[in-house]
């Protein structure tokens, strides 16, 4: 090898990181994700909260309206039904997977569109098939109440037998419908 040929390595060698390095690097990893995962958690349970919905979306005010003149919220038995009990399904990874496909088709239209221009029949439907029967069971455990007219024993029945797919077959309209105050 010609003596006289520059090294073009020469002065940038690297050296290994050095254990304090290598420490400070994990540290600050672990408390970013700690830090990212708490931010996070706040911000999925705030935004899942009445308060928020009510208060941050100009889509949600009719809606709202309306849950506060239902027996979901005013109820003889004194139990209330926040929005998330209804909208978000059972499960972490469903809730989570649900609160970002909706989150993000929301803040779409949040600032994309305005009140007037959106199809809330349209928008209303698409809520709806969101809702799934478990959502309903965890606070309707019982189907079969007393006093439960013949029709309404028919079709739990079926629910049961899974001849009919979701409760919002036939209870389409118990939260959000236009009522006379």
């Amino acid at each position: 090898m010609d003596e006289n040929r520059l090294n073009i390595d020469e002065g940038f060698k690297r050296s290994a990181p050095s254990r304090v390095h290598i420490i400070a690097i994990v540290f600050l990893t672990a408390a970013g994700l700690i830090i990212s995962y708490g931010l996070t958690t706040l911000s999925f349970h705030y935004s899942s909260t009445n308060k928020f919905c009510s208060s941050q979306c100009h889509e949600m005010v009719e809606p709202y309206q309306q849950y506060l003149k239902s027996s979901h919220y005013d109820s003889e038995r004194g139990v209330v039904a926040d929005c998330a009990d209804c909208h978000l399904p059972p499960g972490e990874f469903n809730k989570w997977y649900t609160k970002i496909h909706q989150g993000m088709k929301d803040t779409i239209m949040h600032f994309l569109l305005k009140p007037e221009e959106m199809d809330h029949q349209k928008w209303k439907v698409s809520a709806a098939k969101s809702i799934r029967s478990e959502a309903c069971e965890r606070c309707h455990k019982n189907l079969f109440p007393s006093g439960l007219h013949r029709g309404g024993l028919l079709a739990h029945k079926a629910f049961k037998k899974k001849e009919v797919k979701s409760c919002l077959n036939c209870h389409t309209n118990l939260v959000h419908v236009k009522r006379e105050v």
